[in-house]
This record gives C-alpha cells, sequence and structure tokens, in this order.
C-alpha cells in the first residue's frame, strides 16, 4: 500500500519525494517512496493456450510510475555480457511459449575439441557460435523443417590439454526432424524378467539425395583405426569389392560403424534395397556427429566420436528438467563483465510448436485473488517467499490454472 504521506502529496500537486528520505539520489532527484507499496488497478493476464505460460500484470502505482519517469533508463540497450537473470528469463518465457501438445524435442550436446582452444574469451566465443550457426545451415539445408533453442555455456575442462580452463559447449532443443518407426520392443520386469509391455521405438533421421555423407563417414572412420593392443576392441568389415576397413574403440562406436558400413555396401549393388534406403536416410545422431566434426574441421577422430550427444526428451517434464539443469544455468560469475554476445536464441523461429498467445483484462477481485493464489503457489514451491507487488510469472498446467479467471457457466436451474 502506499504511504498516506505520498497520497497527500499526490493529491496536493507535489510530486516530489520528501526531503527526508534516504534513497538513491540522481540529479539531485530521489526515489518516491515505495515501502508496503502494491497496485490492484487493471489487472491483465497473459497465457500460452496450448503452453506453460501464465503473466499476472498489474498497472503501476503512482509512486512506481513517477519513479519509472525519473529513473527509468530508457537508452539502447547495450552488449551482451555474460548470462544475465533478464537474460534467463526471458528465455524460459520464450521456452514455456511453445505447445506442449508437440512432439517431444530432441536434446543435443556438442562440445569442442582441445585444438579448438583460445585464451581470448570474447573470440573463442565468436568462433564457436560460427560453427554453430555453420551447423544450424547445414541442419536447415537437409531438414527445413528442424527448428528449436540453442544456448552457450561454459565449463571448466576435466581432462586433456587444458585441463581447468574454460570450454563453451552448446546445448540446443531440436523440434521438426523427421521420425520412423523401428519396431516393437518388449518391456521386461527387472526383478522377474517377465515381459509386462510393449512399446514402439522411435528414430529421427534425415533424408539425404544421396549416400555422400555415409561415405565421407566411413572414409572418415577408417582412417582413425589405431593399432590394436591394451585391451582395445576392434572389428574388421568388408565394404564391397573386397575394401576392407579396420575400427577401434567402444563396443557401441563399433557397431555403429559395422552398420553404416553394411547400408553402403548394399546402396552400392541394390539401390531398391531397405538397408540402401537406410543409408540414405541417415540417423539424426550419425548425421550430426559428422556434420559437428566436419564444421570445427579439428582432423581429430576422438572428437567425432563424442563430440555430440543426442537425446530423445521423453515427456514435457524432461524438457524443464534438462532447460533447468543445463540450458538455464548460470556462467562463471566473472563471465558478466565480458562481451561475448548473446547466451542463447531460437532458430528457424517460424517452425517452432509455438502455442496462442492470448492477454485478457480481468477484474479486479479475479486478479488480486489469482495474485494470491499465485503467490502461496510459487511460495511452497520455492520454499521462499518473495514480494511480487506488480504480477507474477508461472510455469504450470495453463488448463488448471485458467479456472481461475474463467467465467463459470450460468446456472440452468
Amino acid at each position: 500500500m502506499i504511504s498516506s504521506q505520498v497520497i497527500q502529496r499526490w493529491k496536493d500537486g507535489n510530486f516530489s519525494p520528501p526531503p527526508d528520505q534516504k534513497a538513491h539520489r540522481k540529479n539531485g532527484v530521489t526515489h518516491c517512496e515505495r515501502v508496503g507499496d502494491y497496485s490492484c488497478e487493471n489487472p491483465r493476464v497473459r497465457f500460452a493456450d496450448g503452453g506453460r505460460l501464465v503473466q499476472l500484470r498489474f498497472a503501476p502505482s503512482p509512486a512506481m510510475q513517477w519513479n519509472n519517469e525519473h529513473f527509468f533508463d530508457r537508452s539502447p540497450r547495450g552488449k551482451c555480457k555474460g548470462f544475465s537473470f533478464g537474460s534467463r528469463r526471458r528465455m524460459l518465457n520464450r521456452l514455456n511459449e511453445v505447445s506442449t501438445s508437440s512432439r517431444l524435442p530432441y536434446f543435443v550436446t556438442a562440445t569442442l575439441p582441445d585444438e579448438a582452444f583460445n585464451d581470448d574469451v570474447a573470440r573463442f566465443a565468436k568462433t564457436a557460435k560460427v560453427w554453430m550457426d555453420n551447423f544450424v545451415k547445414r541442419l536447415h539445408r537437409v531438414s527445413p523443417g528442424a527448428c528449436g533453442f540453442w544456448r552457450i555455456e561454459w565449463k571448466a575442462r576435466k581432462s586433456g590439454l587444458h585441463e581447468g580452463k574454460l570450454f563453451p559447449h552448446f546445448h540446443l532443443l531440436v523440434w521438426g526432424l523427421l521420425e520412423r518407426s523401428l519396431g516393437v520392443d518388449g518391456v521386461y520386469d527387472r526383478e522377474t524378467g517377465q515381459q509386462i509391455g510393449e512399446v514402439e521405438g522411435w528414430e529421427s533421421y534425415i533424408d539425404l539425395e544421396d549416400s555422400q555423407l555415409t561415405l565421407e563417414l566411413v572414409q572418415t572412420l577408417a582412417g582413425s583405426a589405431r593399432a590394436v593392443g591394451n585391451g582395445i576392441q576392434t572389428s574388421r568389415m568388408f565394404a564391397g569389392a573386397g575394401l576392407e576397413y579396420e575400427f577401434s574403440g567402444k563396443p557401441r562406436f563399433i557397431h555403429r560403424c559395422s552398420e553404416l558400413v553394411i547400408r553402403l555396401s548394399v546402396e552400392r549393388t541394390q539401390p531398391d534395397h531397405p538397408l540402401a534406403v537406410k543409408a540414405r536416410k541417415m540417423a539424426f545422431s550419425d548425421w550430426a556427429s559428422l556434420a559437428w566434426y566436419h564444421v570445427v574441421d579439428s582432423h581429430n577422430t576422438d572428437h567425432l566420436k563424442a563430440g555430440l550427444r543426442v537425446e530423445r526428451v521423453k515427456s514435457w517434464g524432461g524438457v524443464m528438467s534438462y532447460c533447468a539443469k543445463y540450458m538455464a544455468k548460470a556462467d562463471c560469475e566473472f563471465l558478466s563483465e565480458i562481451s561475448f554476445g548473446r547466451s542463447w536464441g531460437v532458430f528457424n523461429t517460424r517452425c517452432v510448436p509455438w502455442a496462442k498467445i492470448i492477454e485478457i483484462e480481468l477484474p479486479g477481485e479475479v486478479g488480486v485473488r489469482l495474485r494470491r493464489v499465485a503467490r502461496h503457489y510459487l511460495d511452497r514451491v520455492c520454499a521462499r517467499k518473495r514480494s511480487r507487488p506488480y504480477g507474477v510469472t508461472l510455469y504450470c498446467n495453463v488448463a488448471q490454472w485458467s479456472k481461475l479467471w474463467e467465467k463459470p457457466p450460468d446456472c440452468p436451474f
């Protein structure tokens, strides 16, 4: 509530603050007193119909409006420095505007090899963003419907030549990829070993005109063969015409290589065979690993094996979990003073499955009640109390919260 002293001064036409107020001064002007200040005028709710965003706003009080007129900086925004609280808030708001009825996205993590290190953080970040931009452009060419969010994060290296030094890596949420069925797999109980159900497996893929990328992948992987020894598992395969390829690494990596070589050998002799079709319709994880390797162009085959990871998000709770754990994580404190551009963004915005944004005016008592319920809800979720005098933002199930402002149907009796 606005203090009686401030209200009386407004009624008298005196818009200056009390002379004895101890507050921040700017050009001889002090902030207007806002102890216990809040507003209940003109409540409006903005929500994503089908998404997870609810924003409740009220008109600023006279004291807040006076402060905004004298102290709000209306100059253009400066250079982006680090991942600020405001940037994090805008990213979460934008992400919660995506429709929850769309297909679940893929979570992609792209890292950089030791050879890419640069002591200059700003130049290092610029180079890494150029690589990510090239990767996104490649993805758009082979899959025009692919879209999503990207986020750059800095983390100290835990091993390698530059242990302890900061390296950037990228997190992406990707929608709009083509998918194919992998058949039905059984679900078994861990204790008894009995089958308790069935689930259909799905895989994203990239539809290519020819198998050029697959050929490049086989040649690159064949050149990465090491001398057999020290327990390294190897696998030898023949890719048609008596050509022998030798691979080394983990069993999962060797299995993936053997699958690609078999498909390529069939594609050379029988173009219409189902395996040949799969050679042209490359799995997204394989294509992304190869594309990221060629974009960075480090000639480090270890980067090809582990430089990019693709995971399928299983639920919308998982989307929020990945976002809170990885994409919305704060960077090192000193990075907030370094200008290296934006920390997140949206690519191929037109294809993102956005929810419909609706904004409506609310009666005064409905807005006050909604703010009170939302404040108690956030206090329980965050385990701490905060003052929310002019509005509140929620990431929640909009269908449930909409019952608080929708008018109930007329009683037929």
